[in-house]
């Protein structure tokens, strides 16, 4: 058997951690189908509605769930109560990582397609009552929820990567980092553009926008490549950040 990485093993974490909070999952996802039942009749008017309540719906759980599930992914890690018992669990720290990685990002997102496919029939049946078209089913397969999938993976790894780095109060801290940084981020670029074009304005950050996209074609393609490289490269460097400190920790702490 491999010492750092088996499917058997990781099979066994991820059915520790399904076990230790199904009950939590369920308690939620009732809360939630209530809720979305009660949105749907108040906002339901009687020409009917679209399937973009479901999309939105979606989207919403996803990202606020999943964002708050990923900054307390290795609270047992800081957790001096629990984390010898979960430093000393036959397993390594690429395990451990992905277990925890897998739950929150693959395993959240199938299980609110299903969540959600579900929500909107039991919402539907009960539209059959009442006057209009409804809703409409969820569709899981629609084009519209990949890009949401894709976009909650690229937020998520920054909240993965502060639970794992971050020792308290993981998503407070790890939003104040995004902020900083985005912050700086915006003055690089705002400084840039004002270097690049001496006559430049704020009020027309469109039109600079259009005209600096005329004028460097080529290296806006450049950046736009660039760009998709980064939203696949950046995840994968938190993750693996991630790890790291959980296999520090582990080395350090561990028996």
């Amino acid at each position: 058997m491999n010492e750092h990485f088996s499917i058997e093993r990781l099979w066994w974490l991820l059915r520790a951690d399904f076990t230790a909070g199904y009950r939590t999952l369920l308690t939620v996802s009732g809360t939630l189908a209530g809720v979305i039942l009660i949105a749907s009749l108040l906002s339901f008017g009687p020409g009917g509605g679209g399937q973009e309540f479901f999309t939105s719906w979606f989207g919403g759980m996803l990202y606020i769930w999943g964002v708050i599930a990923s900054s307390r992914a290795f609270r047992e890690l800081h957790d001096k109560t629990r984390n010898e018992a979960y430093l000393l669990l036959p397993a390594s720290a690429v395990e451990k990582t992905v277990a925890r990685l897998l739950a929150v990002t693959v395993g959240l997102a199938v299980y609110l397609l299903v969540f959600t496919t579900v929500a909107s029939v039991l919402v539907e049946a009960v539209f059959l009552l009442l006057p209009g078209t409804g809703y409409g089913l969820f569709n899981p397969l629609d084009p519209v929820v990949w890009p949401l999938i894709f976009g909650y993976f690229f937020l998520q790894s920054f909240f993965f990567l502060g639970a794992a780095w971050f020792r308290r109060r993981h998503f407070i801290k790890t939003s104040l980092a995004i902020t900083v940084v985005g912050i700086g981020f915006a003055l690089f670029v705002m400084l840039t553009l004002r270097l690049t074009f001496a006559t430049f304005d704020m009020s027309d950050l469109d039109g600079l926008i259009a005209r600096a996209a005329g004028s460097y074609q080529g290296l806006f393609q450049v950046l736009e490549a660039l760009r998709g490289l980064f939203a696949i490269v950046l995840p994968v460097a938190c993750w693996s950040i991630a790890w790291l400190r959980v296999r520090e920790t582990q080395v350090s702490d561990g028996i």
